[in-house]
């Protein structure tokens, strides 16, 4: 007699669908303020790219100004308090780099959720998703040959890719507007072993090495490297070219990338690049990590040929594919670059980001990056889904255009994201009404008594009746 799958039901009030910096906000936010709230997780880490060793961008704008505050700053703070974190770093090229420790990471979130009454559910896929009367009411989960239904009054999908979200039909696009060419994939991975002062000489020797030469990046140099313990580093052009050339080096980047981490002793290299795939696509997923391993080894190798990294060795892979872009979602508002300077952008924001406009290229090696100079709102309208209640986008998956996203979509910005997500959730629930008629302002006020930083206004607007 054959055994069969075992079925679970489990009431709450939100349920947050994926781990990473927009769930895991929007999880401790939720449940800190009072709703029975849960976390599901596909991985055996919450964090997501956080739980990689990858730097957190977004923390400071252009001129170093505080941008994020929050639960963003508690884990930065938490993480400091355990060597999990050096602080914030301003940078010429990226505004500002928070280097953390991937392992801290993990430990911290899971000590976050657990404080704010958080029920954490570990290795469970998203299977399934029950629409009633216009509005999601339950969503299925897998893991370990059990399929658990969760019911519950709100839901946050902060999966990345929006898979909650597809399943209960809200419309939706893929990859860059016009062209649907998604920016690449990354197996983010950490190295030991290395001497960044005679890697630093080197670059003495060959500044031609440092690789932003644009006229935004003022202040880059290898002297700024060695003042900044939080830094990246982007560069290594010509060693690239030459090791292409010899056939040794076959990703398809034109630069060779590291970023701190916590540990002096530990760098993080974001060099792999997984182009021309579909990652919210099984198989496309599959094959793209299949790449991912492979070009880790040949960039180890590239890396040993260079002064400071000839004994470099694998410290740590990330635990999954470090997606940059799969599907966009449409929701009450689409914020678009023309309307980032809007006053109704700042009245109705709810987070906001820091971080420039960065594209990495799907189809070749390069990078298109754009100034932001100041921080930029992001209306609570973006979070509300089109056609759908009882649901709220969180993390990449918010309404924005493409150009917009690729500022919006790193891991600060996210956590403030679904900070805001996770007290609407609340908001909602303690006002007995949906996520749809949340009164902004006092979304925002609430948010602010928090330590949010949003951007000043002091008009009222309604809600998204």
């Amino acid at each position: 007699m054959s055994a069969t799958l075992r079925t679970n039901s489990v009431e709450y009030d939100v349920a947050v669908i994926g781990g990473g910096p927009g769930g895991l906000s929007a999880a401790i936010a939720a449940g800190r303020a009072g709703a029975r709230t849960i976390i599901v997780e596909r991985t055996s880490a919450l964090g997501g790219a956080a739980a990689s060793g990858l730097g957190i961008l977004g923390y400071l704008d252009r001129s170093g100004n505080k941008a994020l505050g929050g639960i963003a700053q508690e884990l930065i703070d938490r993480l400091v308090e355990v060597g999990g974190s050096p602080g914030h770093f301003p940078c010429p090229v990226h505004n500002s780099i928070t280097p953390v420790s991937p392992d801290l990471v993990k430990i911290i979130a899971v000590q976050m959720c657990r404080e704010a009454g958080v029920d954490i559910l570990f290795n469970n896929e998203l299977l399934d998703v029950a629409v009633e009367d216009g509005a999601v009411r339950a969503a299925t989960v897998y893991g370990k040959l059990t399929k658990t239904i969760i019911n519950a009054d709100v839901f946050i999908d902060a999966t990345g890719d929006g898979d909650l979200a597809y399943l209960a039909g809200v419309p939706h696009k893929l990859g860059q507007d016009g062209t649907q060419v998604m920016q690449p994939s990354t197996l983010m991975f950490t190295v030991t072993g290395h001497d960044l002062d005679r890697f630093f000489d080197f670059l003495d020797e060959h500044p031609e090495e440092m690789g932003i030469k644009e006229e935004y990046a003022g202040g880059y140099t290898v002297d700024f490297l060695r003042k900044t313990r939080g830094h990246c580093f982007i560069g290594l052009t010509a060693q690239v070219e030459k090791a292409r050339a010899a056939g040794d080096f076959t990703v398809p980047r034109n630069q060779f990338i590291y970023i701190s981490t916590a540990s002096e002793r530990f760098l993080a290299i974001n060099t792999s690049r997984v182009t021309r795939i579909n990652a919210a696509d099984p198989l496309e997923l599959s094959a793209g990590l299949e790449t991912g391993y492979q070009q880790i080894m040949e960039i180890v190798e590239f890396m040993r040929g260079v002064p400071g990294f000839e004994e470099v060795e694998i410290s740590q892979i990330a635990p999954a594919l470090g997606i940059r872009e799969t599907r966009h979602f449409c929701g009450e508002h689409r914020l678009t670059m023309d309307s980032l300077e809007d006053n109704a952008t700042a009245e109705l924001a709810v987070a906001q980001s820091a971080y420039n406009i960065d594209i990495h290229s799907g189809t070749g090696d390069g990078i298109d990056l754009s100034v932001i100079e100041k921080p930029f709102g992001i209306p609570y309208g973006c979070l509300v889904p089109q056609g759908v209640d009882g649901l709220l986008l969180s993390g990449r998956t918010i309404s924005v255009d493409s150009t917009v996203f690729a500022s919006a979509r790193v891991m600060g910005t996210c956590l403030a994201i679904g900070e805001a997500a996770g007290t609407a959730a609340a908001l909602a629930l303690r006002e007995q009404s949906s996520v749809r008629d949340v009164d902004v302002q006092q979304l925002r006020a609430l948010l602010r008594d928090n330590g949010n930083v949003l951007p000043s206004t002091s008009v009222d607007q309604p809600s998204y009746a």
